[in-house]
């Protein structure tokens, strides 16, 4: 009786996180936008830059604690697995929304980045060992893209039309947004965790399989409400641009610095992994990249640089259906597969 007291708790304080991420994010997101403004910057930058990498820092904290603490596949599950919530819910619930533009410099430069360090990851286990060398190398190839994208982008014309607000407001409505989105993840991601521990255990489960699927599922879903929240409040406020860079960045970010990093505290070798982080998780992660790519080649039939392709609503919807059917399958073939 005192355990499920425990439980109905723990529930009531992710409810009142869950509202803590959503006006933070709201409050987050005006102040990213009005950076871009100050900056001269367009909202696909501030959306990869400011919001993908900001809202990740929540997986990136877990991440390297997990690592430090023995926990590597936590780790490696919380990277991953966030990837894969990003695109399935995260977009399949912001194409609900509104529909999402799509431009020639997320199709042509943002997403193949993403694809090869996705592809990288997956070969660099072919050694039977993920090491701190391979971690190094994904950060640098990351910090060398960014140093890229955030001079190209510098050039790239604002499509929609940004608020107009002062330097000092919109710097402290990102910075205190932000600190609002980190502090509530951290307490929700604590809360998640303890559930997470009391059904594990219940399953008998191995340490390793354990840590992996609560990396996967409670602890990305958790880590990712951040950038949920900014997504949904990008597109209720028309900036949609914002909403993709916010995945594609995060993702980016997910993938070479949070994974990057937990691998140059913690090298991994592959006989010590559960076999189904390569047979099933790794499999999601790639097909979850390549599911971003489908909307992007539309724009194959578009003329004129920098020209954005977008839905009506009623694909988009279609989509994002989609999208959440696909994320549903995939926490299904996650937990049905650790049984």
């Amino acid at each position: 009786m005192a355990e499920w007291a425990c439980i109905c708790g723990q529930l009531v304080c992710l409810v009142v996180e869950l509202a803590i991420l959503a006006k933070s994010a709201d409050v987050f997101v005006e102040g990213a936008v009005g950076l871009a403004r100050k900056l001269h910057l367009s909202p696909l930058i501030v959306g990869f830059v400011i919001v993908g990498f900001g809202t990740s820092a929540p997986e990136l904290c877990v991440s390297m604690l997990s690592a430090a603490q023995g926990a590597p596949m936590l780790a490696l599950g919380n990277a991953y697995g966030s990837n894969v919530v990003n695109v399935l819910l995260i977009l399949g619930v912001s194409m609900l929304i509104a529909p999402v533009a799509i431009h020639r410099g997320v199709f042509l430069k943002d997403l193949p980045f993403l694809l090869v360090m996705t592809v990288l990851m997956a070969a660099m286990a072919l050694d039977g060992r993920l090491s701190v060398g391979d971690g190094l190398v994904l950060i640098g190839a990351f910090l060398l893209f960014l140093v890229y994208r955030i001079w190209d982008g510098r050039r790239e014309v604002s499509p929609v039309e940004l608020p107009e607000m002062t330097l000092r407001r919109a710097a402290g409505y990102t910075v205190g947004g932000l600190a609002a989105l980190l502090a509530a993840s951290q307490f929700l991601v604590w809360s998640a965790s303890w559930l997470a521990l009391r059904l594990t255990r219940l399953l008998g489960m191995d340490a390793a399989t354990a840590e992996l699927i609560t990396g996967l599922t409670v602890v990305a879903t958790g880590t990712s409400l951040p950038e949920l929240m900014a997504s949904v409040a990008a597109m209720r406020k028309g900036f949609s641009d914002v909403a993709l860079g916010n995945i594609v960045g995060s993702n980016c970010f997910n993938l070479c610095i949070v994974a990057g990093m937990a691998l140059a505290i913690h090298p991994l070798a592959v006989a010590d992994t559960p076999a189904t982080l390569w047979s099933r998780d790794v499999v999601s992660l790639l097909l979850s990249t390549l599911v971003l790519w489908l909307p992007g080649l539309a724009l194959l039939a578009v003329s004129g640089r920098g020209r954005p392709v977008q839905y009506s609503m009623g694909w988009s919807r279609i989509w994002g259906w989609v999208l959440l059917a696909g994320w549903v399958g995939y926490l299904v073939w996650v937990i049905m597969g650790s049984l």
